[in-house]
């Protein structure tokens, strides 16, 4: 679908409205429409299948494949890139009658509605979708992820026949069969598969290279005295279910989903599949109702503290509204080992990486709402600063280097004149330390491992620098500024003011905890091998 100004959505202050089905959208509206809770994200895919086009997106932060690069002889070029993978489709339902299955590519429906309601966190879809024989079936699904107990998801799918009675054809399930778009392939391997009591299905699969496991599992109830039998097959664990249906009356089925996340590959398979059927067994203590209220009122807490109000602009008014509803979906500081995605966890464009944008765009919103989500986004870059240092190294430079785009903290961009040439991301870094203290006042943070970002930072601009001919002026040449259009510039405006000021606050800062905490400077110093000599050069 082309980029183009074509209003689509019903204006609304608290929802995101589609009114009536339109296939071309069909890519723009699941992103759109995406769900997550920092935990994960799921696209606004239809879970009972498309034969249009469409990207069945599920996706955990921090859950990553890797691949080669081509080869290179240059120096710095990384050789490898790794890249978000997209997950188990833990939302799997097919859906039939007499025979007909449910695919809005070809089926026929009408009074089709989907709305994101704001408010509530929470998607529905409405239609009748009209069978043979010229019976109608009014179909209302619902999906929410949990914002407090993040490996949790919850699905209903809800019947009303319309002037008829029947059974319907329902089979749910969680499948790891996905296929990565980006890379036309699946990720994941099959590790096992099992069944529990009270109706439970699990499976856990491991990423192919990195090794990963991901354990996906659900319980399911329904209001009718539903026939079901269990499904095992390819990379599927579910149940097929006749569903009785009255006249005039709605027959449901609710799934409660518990996606369980080990990024260690060195963690025993066993262990993770006991942790995840443990897990699945607590499912029942919340049922789907209880859940959904308290996903109400968790969205209504969140609306009262940090609603933006625009008043005679409602366009403008939904925007906002959608714009922080998305912000605390992609992150709210649950992990500090999770970042921001450019695009979140709604696709695979930009493959799940942060970039400098964390630190300048995304920061100083959790800084004026939740500050200790602020901080954790600067301690997942302490937590990498290693990989910084080393990528660095890699550009015969000291210090640490911080990658232009990344999951785990190293460099996964091939590029190189953005990878080698760009030094915005390090500076942004050292920007977002000195934004958060100055609004924060945290000075255990700021004369901890912010003050080591910041000479490690500083370390590797003086490095990579050079004074001009003259020895009067000191800069940058052949670099890639902000634009990212222009490369091989010399003294590009914004990468020596950026160096400049992070070379300022970096001085300032190491002055001031000299003097207020002089143990913890002497700790670093020693640490890092900081002598006066160097703060001296750094001037």
């Amino acid at each position: 679908m082309a980029k183009v100004a074509d209003r689509y959505l019903r204006l609304d202050p608290w929802m995101i409205v589609e009114e009536g089905w339109d296939g071309t959208k069909s890519l723009v509206s699941e992103s759109v429409f995406s769900l997550g809770n920092e935990y994960m994200g799921v696209r606004g895919y239809f879970e009972e299948g498309f034969s249009g086009e469409s990207l069945l997106g599920s996706y955990f932060n921090g859950v990553y494949e890797e691949e080669p690069c081509e080869g290179t002889a240059y120096k710095g070029i990384v050789q490898k890139t790794h890249f978000m993978a997209n997950a188990a489709d833990w939302l799997y339902a097919r859906i039939s009658f007499e025979g007909e299955a449910l695919d809005l590519g070809s089926s026929a429906i009408g009074n089709y509605r989907r709305c994101l309601d704001l408010r509530k966190g929470t998607l529905t879809r409405e239609f009748d979708w009209r069978v043979a024989g010229g019976k109608a079936i009014r179909v209302s699904l619902l999906r929410f992820l949990d914002m407090k107990d993040y490996e949790r998801g919850y699905q209903r799918l809800a019947f009303t026949p319309l002037g008829f009675s029947g059974t319907l054809s329902l089979r749910i399930a969680n499948d790891f069969g996905t296929i990565h778009a980006g890379r036309k392939r699946c990720l994941w391997k099959d590790l096992r598969r099992g069944f529990g009591a009270a109706g439970s299905a699990a499976a856990m699969a491991s990423t192919l290279t990195t090794g990963q496991r991901l354990f996906t599992g659900f319980v399911w109830a329904s209001n009718r005295g539903a026939a079901a039998e269990r499904l095992e097959s390819g990379m599927l664990a579910g149940y097929g279910i006749e569903v009785g249906l009255i006249s005039g009356e709605e027959s449901f089925v609710e799934k409660i989903i518990y996606n369980l996340v080990e990024k260690d590959s060195s963690v025993d398979p066993d262990s993770v599949w006991n942790r995840g059927m443990e897990g699945l067994s607590l499912l029942g203590a919340r049922p789907f109702p209880v859940a959904r209220r308290a996903q109400e009122e968790y969205w209504l807490s969140f609306w009262e503290r940090f609603d933006v109000r625009i008043d005679g602009d409602e366009l403008n008014q939904q925007g906002i509204r959608y714009c922080v509803f998305q912000m605390q979906q992609t992150y709210h500081g649950a992990d500090p080992s999770d970042n921001i995605g450019a695009k979140g966890l709604t696709g695979e464009a930009y493959n799940g990486h942060a970039f400098w944008d964390t630190e300048t765009y995304c920061l100083p919103f959790f800084l004026f709402t939740n500050p200790g989500a602020a901080r954790n986004l600067l301690e997942y870059r302490y937590r990498t600063l290693p990989q910084a240092m080393d990528r660095a190294r890699m550009l015969d430079c000291r210090g640490a280097c911080y990658p232009v785009a990344t999951l785990n903290g190293e460099e996964a961009c091939n590029l190189w004149q953005h990878a080698s040439l760009q030094f915005q991301p390090s500076t942004a870094v050292a920007y977002g330390i000195a934004h958060y203290s100055r609004v924060s006042g945290d000075r255990d943070f700021l004369y901890g491992h912010g003050a080591e970002m910041l000479l490690q930072i500083s370390r590797f601009l003086e490095s990579r620098g050079a004074w001009d001919q003259s020895g009067s002026g000191f800069g940058f040449y052949a670099v890639m500024g902000p634009d990212e259009f222009h490369m091989m510039v010399n003294n590009n405006c914004y990468t020596n003011f950026m160096a400049k000021k992070t070379f300022e606050f970096s001085l300032a800062t190491l002055a001031a905890m000299r003097e207020e905490r002089p143990e913890a400077y002497s700790s670093l110093a020693s640490r890092t091998g900081l002598a006066d000599a160097e703060l001296e050069g750094l001037e």
